[in-house]
């Protein structure tokens, strides 16, 4: 059993390497503190979350923009080039799928088999269909396949649970649909499918805000993520119209 002195100074060190920016040296933190095979408290699971997605989206950026130069360099037939700029995305997808396969093997063994927590189940599961997401942005052939699979049974299981035993307003389940929402429309191209669940989501969520006199921590938590949800719909709205009662705001896709 890890002592909570040994919880706190693992946390500070990961706070600690954050404000450094050594976010190698954030995760080597986290992973530790999750290896205890503890249930981790809510500013312990965003410190993991955050760890991880420091090491994750500057490489999913970078693999973005090499994305577009080479279907430029396509167009114009510079097989050169594009051969090249494989050469870079293949290490880049190296990097990423060490990044993933680490996070799921702590997801798997260590963090999932030892909640009893609602909200932690449901982060846990949600995280899971994120880093399979990941992979499916650049994966091919029968690994996209099977990426795409296991990402959408991860995201399957966390809004099963987050229906059964969270409020419609909770920010957890919130931004599990969110991102599930995001997967359907620009992974599964299912753009019908995650439209309906972001309208629903939303729908439910200011439900709730208009019919129930809400705790301040949970309405801060919430509105912003409401934002990005209601942010997508409008910008999916022209791809696939649902209807009229979205009002303009940002055009952009946005997740957690």
């Amino acid at each position: 059993m890890a002592s909570s002195s040994e919880r706190n100074d693992l946390l500070f060190a990961a706070k600690v390497a954050e404000q450094a920016q050594r976010y190698d040296e954030m995760v080597d933190a986290m992973k530790e503190l999750v290896t205890m095979k503890i249930e981790l408290s809510p500013e312990e699971r965003s410190a993991l979350s955050m760890a991880y997605k420091k090491e994750i989206e500057p490489r999913r950026s970078s693999w973005g923009i090499l994305q577009q130069i080479k279907t430029n360099e396509e167009i114009n037939g510079a097989k050169q080039k594009v051969m090249r700029i494989r050469e870079i995305q293949e290490k880049i997808e190296r990097e990423l799928s060490s990044v993933c396969d680490e996070m799921m093997n702590l997801l798997d063994k260590h963090l999932i088999p030892f909640t009893t927590n609602d909200e932690n189940c449901v982060f846990y599961l949600k995280m899971k269909g994120d880093y399979y997401r990941y992979m499916a942005e650049y994966k091919t052939g029968t690994e996209k396949k099977k990426t795409i699979n296991n990402s959408l049974k991860a995201y399957q299981a966390a809004t099963a649970k987050a229906e059964s035993l969270l409020p419609p307003l909770n920010p957890i389940m919130l931004g599990s649909n969110l991102n599930y929402s995001v997967f359907l429309y620009d992974i599964v191209k299912a753009r019908r499918r995650g439209v309906a669940v972001a309208r629903r989501t939303f729908d439910e969520a200011m439900g709730e805000i208009t019919s129930k006199e809400l705790n301040e921590e949970m309405y801060e938590d919430s509105v912003p993520i409401l934002e990005l949800i209601k942010e997508n719909l409008h910008r999916w709205a022209a791809d696939v119209p649902l209807g009229s009662d979205i009002h303009p705001y940002f055009i952009r896709r946005l997740s957690l």
